[in-house]
């Protein structure tokens, strides 16, 4: 089994009720079977209360006011505190850990939905790398019957190549995800042909996919149509069309928001290489991979154009609310996979 691991991964530590967007709120934790069948058998003073505080028809936590009926007054997880980390279920053990999962191959990163995974990333010294490690593990082939080495090989070497573009620091941030998004039009094109062999050929130093003005506003749309946590999420995307409304191409809003200083372009490089290798390569199993490149391309210009429309918010808050609207829905994921697909017709 090879193994490949965002840097630091396995320093990450919860920041517990220090965390200024927990995780304990607003979303839906769902429960797996075997921790189910672990707190029904649990006994003891905190037996009822936990065995209380399950939705048993939904298999997850109840909510009070929007919070885990695990959560305290002061933040932290009686769950987690009573009974210890082993009684925490899959979703409260693994999160903010990204995991994808490939035939012999799992991929592990950190969610930008997390403050404290976001505030990592964005610290000066640290760039975006990935480790690899290798053992004796082999997957049961069954589990993974239809998976297409093939098409996976041309997708891997594909990131590599764009993960290369995205760190070359000789060209504007802009023209990189310009060379990215043309090139998944052309892998796109000739998946869609037949012409997988052909998929090594194709040049990364085209830019006919340019940044365009009028498009990044319209698409804002994408984002103002879909499942949200928090209403006060699409108010600030409304509010980010009707700022960028005023402007144009030309202006220096736009500039200085496509065309940051280093250090401020470095962030968004970051997080265009964590969206390109958590999303990219799940084109082996559905074969959207101009979609899914675009998930990393266009969220990291959304990204750039909401950090600038609001003043009042960190850029920290940016990413991680951004990441919990967008990225933690299926559906939205799904919403935006079809949004880029419409391109292509």
């Amino acid at each position: 089994m090879i193994y490949r691991t965002q840097k630091d991964y396995r320093n990450f530590k919860c920041i517990a009720d220090k965390c200024p967007k927990s995780c304990c709120v607003g979303w839906q934790i769902m429960i797996d079977d075997n921790s189910i069948d672990k707190y029904l058998k649990t006994t003891g003073d905190f037996a009822d209360r936990l065995k209380s505080s399950i939705d048993y028809n939904e298999d997850c936590f109840l909510q009070n006011n929007h919070r885990c009926s695990m959560l305290n007054d002061n933040g932290l997880c009686d769950l987690h505190s009573t009974l210890g980390e082993d009684y925490l279920c899959d979703t409260c053990r693994l999160y903010p850990r990204h995991i994808e999962e490939f035939q012999d191959i799992r991929e592990y990163s950190l969610s930008l939905s997390c403050p404290e995974a976001t505030r990592m990333l964005l610290e000066l010294e640290y760039d975006f790398a990935i480790d690899e490690t290798e053992d004796d593990r082999i997957d049961n082939p069954d589990e993974f019957e239809d998976f297409d080495f093939i098409v996976f090989d041309k997708l891997e070497y594909a990131r590599d190549k764009m993960h290369e573009i995205a760190c070359d620091h000789s060209i504007p941030l802009q023209k990189r995800m310009d060379y990215i998004a043309t090139a998944a039009l052309k892998l796109q094109e000739l998946y869609d042909e037949g012409d997988i062999f052909e998929m090594d050929s194709i040049s990364y130093d085209d830019d006919s996919l340019q940044l365009s003005f009028e498009y990044c506003i319209e698409s804002l749309d994408a984002l103002i149509n879909m499942e949200v946590l928090e209403e006060s999420w699409t108010k600030s995307i409304r509010d980010a069309k009707e700022y960028w409304k005023a402007f144009s191409e030309s202006s220096n809003q736009w500039r200085l928001a496509m065309y940051p200083d280093k250090d401020l372009e470095f962030v968004f490089e970051k997080i265009l290489k964590c969206l390109l290798f958590s999303y990219f390569c799940g084109a082996v199993y559905d074969g959207q991979i101009y979609a899914r490149a675009m998930i990393a391309v266009q969220s990291t210009r959304w990204l750039m154009m909401l950090y600038h429309a609001n003043s009042t918010q960190s850029l920290n808050s940016t990413i991680y609310l951004y990441s919990r609207e967008v990225e933690h829905s299926d559906v939205n994921v799904n919403t935006l996979i079809s949004f880029f697909e419409d391109e292509l017709t």
